[in-house]
């Protein structure tokens, strides 16, 4: 008999508050990918179709409906799968605010599905409570390439473990280097250059970009998810990792998101990202200066040449990153130097919460700290939350995982 089962529902912000993506995925083939939604768990009367993907025969089917037409900053009740196959149980999720108002958001990295219990069940509490509007991933997801021969077995036994998070509120994501293919060698070819992470998400933006590199509005603040690891000279995955030129369009986005008009709607640029540009973990900073390690995990020099500058002229507040698990909070910093305060900053503050968890351990820091680290903490894991409060105040807390201590927090201005 197939197995149809609606499994790892998750939805996603589009380019618009009037619109939801609503994913899952299925052992086989269904006849439709369908939705049906409304506004009260009784009122299912709205219906949505979308489309199913797979990456290669055997491995499932990933499912997408875009409902449209939505209210902003509503919730919409919904079930998902197909009438011969099966449909979910109610589930319920809200769009994305126009308007200004407060709102606070997990995040974490570099997690997959060893070391990661603990900040697992921290963000699943967080959620259950209500505490989390929604969760932004800055790569590394799964760690699927690093069980190489139970590639879609872990990815799958993420997905499951996440599911209580991302049935409940949007799971938003960006690609790392974790993302890139299978190692074992019957997978290799069909998983290359991230197909599996386009297959299993749908990020907002256009179909040249996959979901690589996108931008969203949530309130009053301007998203954007970038790749760190494809589509600009120097990528890690060079040539073959092309989805088109990703700086001249984080350049044309952000000098948009920067106009006066827009500003004034949205004083918050927030940029996402899966490697830093300011670490002081081994390999990724000398003297203070950015570098890339020939052999090591770091392009942080190119990054440096090829983003800093626009993240500068355009007044991005904050810079989010992982890759490095650990987490390091830097001052507001522009060219190797301190530029103002958290409360007064004069260039954007970077932040790395790469350690959600992780098979591969956690890193640690080079022993002179940088005049730009402000806080370094290598002892657990943790994940992180961003609290908006207004159009001029945030406050930005990390939480070790095995405890869900407070370790550091900061009001940004």
């Amino acid at each position: 008999k197939a197995d149809t089962a609606v499994r790892y529902v998750h939805t996603a912000f589009t380019g618009s508050a009037a619109s939801l993506v609503i994913g899952w995925y299925t052992e086989d083939t269904t006849t439709s990918s369908t939705v049906k939604y409304g506004l009260s768990d009784t009122t299912l009367h709205a219906t949505a179709n979308g489309t199913s993907n797979y990456w290669k025969k055997g491995y499932g089917y990933n499912h997408f409906v875009t409902l449209h037409g939505l209210q902003p900053d509503t919730t919409y009740y919904y079930i998902c799968g197909d009438a011969n196959g099966g449909f979910s149980t109610v589930l319920s999720v809200k769009t994305a605010p126009i308007e200004s108002k407060p709102f606070r958001i997990g995040l974490c990295g570099d997690m997959g599905i060893d070391h990661s219990e603990n900040t697992i069940a921290s963000l699943a509490k967080n959620v259950e409570a209500g505490k989390y509007d929604w969760i932004y991933h800055v790569g590394d997801i799964a760690y699927a390439d690093d069980h190489v021969f139970s590639f879609q077995k872990t990815w799958n036994t993420w997905a499951q473990s996440m599911s209580p998070i991302t049935e409940k509120i949007p799971y938003m994501v960006v690609p790392g280097n974790h993302e890139h293919a299978s190692f074992d060698p019957f997978l290799i070819k069909a998983t290359w250059n991230f197909a599996v992470y386009n297959k299993r998400f749908f990020m907002p933006g256009n179909s040249d970009s996959k979901s690589m590199y996108y931008s969203f509005d949530y309130g009053q603040v301007h998203f954007i998810g970038m790749s760190t690891e494809t589509s600009f000279p120097d990528a890690p995955f060079g040539k073959e990792g092309d989805y088109g030129d990703e700086v001249a369009w984080i350049k044309a986005d952000l000098e948009e998101a920067n106009l006066p008009k827009n500003r004034k709607e949205r004083p918050w640029i927030v940029v996402i990202g899966h490697r830093p540009i300011y670490s002081s973990s081994l390999d990724f900073s000398k003297d203070g200066i950015p570098i890339n390690s020939v052999e090591g995990p770091s392009n942080s020099a190119t990054l440096q040449q090829l983003f800093e500058d626009l993240f500068q002229e355009n007044k991005v507040n904050l810079y989010f990153t992982g890759h490095v698990h650990s987490y390091e909070r830097n001052h507001p910093t522009y060219n190797n130097t301190v530029a103002g305060t958290s409360m007064n900053p004069e260039a954007p503050v970077g932040i790395i919460i790469g350690n959600a968890g992780s098979i591969e351990g956690k890193s640690s820091f080079i022993k002179e700290q940088p005049t730009w680290s402000a806080f370094r903490y290598a002892e657990d894991y943790g994940f992180g939350e961003l609290s908006v409060f207004n159009d001029t105040w945030m406050e930005w807390s990390f939480f070790s995982a095995t405890d869900a201590k407070l370790r550091d927090s900061v009001y940004i201005k």
